[in-house]
């Protein structure tokens, strides 16, 4: 059985960026995928303001900008009197005024290649199916690597598997269906009146939920539902409720006349849920979507994997340089910290204000009162409390009217 210091199963923005910082301290990293490397991540493609602050940490931008479509606003679309777009300079400070859209099967392959670079032992196409036990803790991983199993030691184990749950289900911490959006995208070609922004569009044809238009180039566009479905509930099919969508709304029935779908549309689901179970134990951690941590009201989880790695490499560098595998769990109290009283707020937000309605309001009123504006930006990318939602002032704005 092959020994490394730390394995990293996933090399998504969250697993790659924990193997490179891990690997740039000195430690033995090995990275494990599924599939094999670039390939195809069903996502909408977007980095926002918030992602961007922490690629500049990483000193990642620049490689990312070579590759990308620039956005410097977000549009915000209820129905035709309430539509406004608006920039991120000056509704987004303190973090950089813009965002960037580009497709994950090159994001991911970037990062993934940096971590390489960095020293980390990169295997794709390994299928990790259980994890290996000694006692109470995990000491590595078993795999399916082409017709053979193979098992791979380690100190510690990260999970970075995204919305997949299989190593969850194997420690047995997962009680319940976590998947509570889901959401189906594909890329059109010849797409009309695209700007370098992200659009989003809150109408009744996607309720529960919302839809965006994120351009890749200056003619094609990555355009998706996400749609809010709890655990035991009904919810319509994410992939025909796009397409009905696109069917019923004029303006992008208009912008997408002729338009070509150069690549099926897709459907997945995106995890929200944290903190519904643990994401660290003896040996083990999980970051980024394994761990929940998607923005339960943008569905945008590529900024809290990021952050997520950086907690999790820093906790995991501690315990591996004391030989105490049970500091890994400072990572768990990392993200209580930084991101259990937000998550609980943004789910508050969800359900007593995404309503078509309801938001039609909200942008009517952001068009008029830029404080207004600079509250619902700074909510969405994490930079104002979710709970500003419910003060006075918010509701000032809203009833004032003008």
């Amino acid at each position: 059985m092959q020994q490394v210091d730390v394995i990293v199963v996933g090399a998504g923005p969250g697993g790659s960026t924990t193997a490179f910082l891990l690997a740039r301290r000195g430690w033995q990293v090995l990275l494990l995928d599924r599939a094999p490397f670039p390939r195809e991540k069903t996502c909408g493609d977007g980095l926002t303001p918030r992602a961007v602050a922490t690629l500049v940490r990483l000193n990642a931008e620049g490689v990312v900008a070579q590759r990308a479509l620039r956005v410097e606003s977000a549009r915000l679309y209820a129905s035709p009197r309430a539509d406004v777009t608006l920039p991120f300079d000056p509704h987004v400070a303190p973090l950089p005024p813009r965002g960037y859209i580009l497709p994950r099967i090159v994001l991911d392959d970037l990062l993934r290649e940096r971590a390489v670079e960095a020293g980390v032992h990169f295997r794709g196409n390994v299928r990790v199916h259980d994890v290996i036990r000694r006692e109470d803790r995990v000491v590595g991983v078993e795999a399916q690597d082409r017709a053979a199993v193979q098992r791979w030691s380690a100190p510690v184990t990260v999970i970075a598997t995204g919305a997949g749950v299989g190593l969850h289900r194997a420690l047995g911490i997962l009680h319940k269906p976590p998947h509570d959006v889901r959401a189906a995208r594909g890329y059109w070609k010849g797409v009309r009146d695209l700007a370098p922004r992200f659009e989003f569009f809150f109408t009744p044809d996607v309720a529960p939920g919302y839809a965006w238009l994120f351009p890749v180039n200056e003619d094609t566009a990555n355009i998706g539902v996400g749609v809010y479905a709890p655990p035991g509930t009904s919810a319509p099919s994410p992939h025909r409720l796009l397409h009905a969508f696109l069917q019923r709304h004029p303006e992008l029935r208009r912008r997408l006349d002729g338009a070509e779908l150069i690549a099926p549309v897709r459907s997945y689901p995106i995890r929200t849920d944290y903190p519904s179970h643990r994401v660290c134990g003896r040996g083990w951690v999980m970051v980024g979507e394994a761990a929940g941590l998607v923005n339960p009201v943008t569905g945008e989880g590529i900024d809290l994997a990021l952050e997520s790695a950086i907690l999790a490499a820093d906790a995991i560098h501690t315990a591996l340089s004391s030989g105490d595998v049970r500091r890994l769990c400072a990572y768990e109290r990392a993200l209580k910290r930084e991101f259990a009283h937000t998550f609980t707020g943004l789910r508050r937000l969800r359900r007593r204000v995404m309503r078509p309605r309801a938001l039609e309001l909200l942008i009517r009123r952001a068009r008029r009162h830029p404080g207004l504006a600079t509250r619902i930006m700074g909510i969405t990318l994490g930079t104002v409390s979710p709970y500003t939602a419910f003060l006075p002032s918010t509701w000032w704005w809203i009833l004032r009217g003008g």
